[in-house]
């Protein structure tokens, strides 16, 4: 098989051009790169991904424990700055609208009374028949 001319300028401009992309690559002088100081003189990687120091692993909870935590976090989003906070009652768009989703979804068992409307002793009084 013979190529002819015009392949082998082809082929030859291929390589010419693939040698000084290459040898352009390393004619670049070297850039100045800042020196990296890690915090508290640490050594290593620390981050997202490799932290230093790793948070130990929570075991599950169930049975009362669960209904405890559960009932603290409720106590916790009810507490000083909720629609609840000062003993007045909501109704269950209310509820909704202030982010109370738990409320909001057993807002009719809450509300023994059938008035429409729950206070925060109302929601405490479910939540401790419904603990045991």
């Amino acid at each position: 098989m013979i190529m002819s001319s015009i392949d082998i300028l082809r082929r030859a401009l291929a390589l010419f051009v693939l040698g000084v992309s290459a040898g352009s690559a390393h004619a670049l002088p070297p850039q100045p790169v800042a020196p990296v100081t890690l915090p508290n003189g640490g050594h290593g990687v620390d981050g997202p991904f490799f932290p230093r120091n790793r948070a130990s692993a929570v075991a599950p909870t169930t049975g009362s424990t669960l209904q405890q935590q559960a009932q603290q976090r409720i106590e916790n989003r009810l507490g000083v700055n909720s629609v609840l906070s000062n003993g007045s009652s909501i109704t269950k768009a209310q509820a909704q609208s202030n982010g109370l989703g738990y409320i909001a979804r057993h807002f009719d068992q809450i509300d023994t009374a059938h008035s429409g409307r729950v206070t925060l002793n109302d929601v405490r009084q479910y939540l401790q028949q419904h603990q045991q």
